[in-house]
């Protein structure tokens, strides 16, 4: 059997459990429910999942579905993943509403492992943050000190690798990676300017027509700034502002370009964009990587299926 055997329905499901599969990310029913490709609803789903484990293409255990070779430890190691994110949540929490009182933020969400639940032994809490138009570098520059100044480098609860501002909301970059990683962003503030960034996104329905609702379980729309924050905002809302966050911007971009000289012109917009609007450092191109195990795990269905 070879992967174009298989009807829409059928490669929309085993494409879904491909994707997580990445992450070693086992899925339960409604997971999938949401994130198929395909507008299914509950019940169809159902069967095309059962169609899959008769050809036995993927297995089902602990209330999880999974490719059939998926690692033997997958599914413990997700549930130590989000026991580890429950025991942290107050910490977690703490930290990210720390952020969205910052001057010059004016939306926070929880990105990355966190934003699905998951709290490697390993794993930082990565932040996606929506600044003041103008102010995007100004504002990144003012986190990145705090972090080297008082949390000596530390990015385990302060990991804040991508902005956009307030006045460019678009993503560039559309595929399933981004479309996944938009839909399950947890927003921490500002709900109506999150709102407005989902609605400058909707493409993301193109790849996830059944992800409808956002995890809020973080979200407080009310946090005000602290006055050495509002100090700092009005100190730096003229031509002031203006310079440092021009300065700002021009020197991480020279720094980052020398830093990452062996990357290519798109490598380097793919992973560290970097323009008025935008910050991106995402300088190991996981995007890029995870892309490709996808497509990797696509193409090995016929030697799964011979076997």
């Amino acid at each position: 059997m070879q992967f174009n055997q298989l009807n829409e329905e059928q490669k929309a499901v085993y494409a879904c459990l491909c994707y997580f599969d990445v992450f070693q990310h086992p899925l339960r029913f409604a997971e999938i429910c949401e994130f198929v490709s395909l507008p299914f609803s509950d019940s169809k789903v159902h069967s095309v999942l059962d169609e899959l484990l008769h050809l036995q293409l993927i297995r089902s255990d602990s209330g999880f579905y999974l490719l059939k070779n998926a690692s033997g430890n997958t599914i413990q190691k997700r549930l130590s993943a989000e026991q580890r994110f429950q025991a942290k949540q107050t910490t977690i929490r703490r930290f990210a509403r720390f952020v969205a009182r910052f001057p010059f933020v004016q939306s926070v969400a929880i990105s990355g492992s966190c934003s699905k639940g998951l709290l490697d032994e390993d794993g930082d809490v990565d932040y996606f943050i929506i600044t003041s138009p103008g102010r995007l570098w100004l504002c990144r520059s003012l986190l990145i000190g705090f972090k080297k100044l008082f949390l000596f480098n530390s990015k385990k609860y302060f990991c804040v690798n991508y902005f956009l501002s307030a006045d460019q909301l678009e993503i560039p970059d559309r595929n399933v990676f981004v479309a996944c990683e938009i839909s399950t962003l947890m927003p921490v503030s500002n709900k109506a300017l999150f709102d407005k960034y989902l609605e400058h996104n909707k493409w993301v329905e193109e790849f996830l027509p059944n992800k409808k609702a956002y995890n809020d379980q973080f979200l407080k729309n009310q946090l005000p700034k602290r006055p050495l924050s509002k100090l700092l905002e009005v100190t730096f809302s003229g031509k002031l502002g203006d310079a440092l966050d021009r300065r700002f911007f021009k020197f991480t971009l020279n720094t980052w370009e020398k830093k990452f000289a062996d990357f290519s012109k798109e490598d380097f917009d793919l992973n560290m964009r970097s323009k008025k609007n935008v910050s991106k450092h995402h300088p190991r191109g996981f995007q890029k990587k995870v892309l490709q195990e996808f497509e990797n795990r696509m193409s090995i269905l016929s030697v799964i299926t011979a076997e």
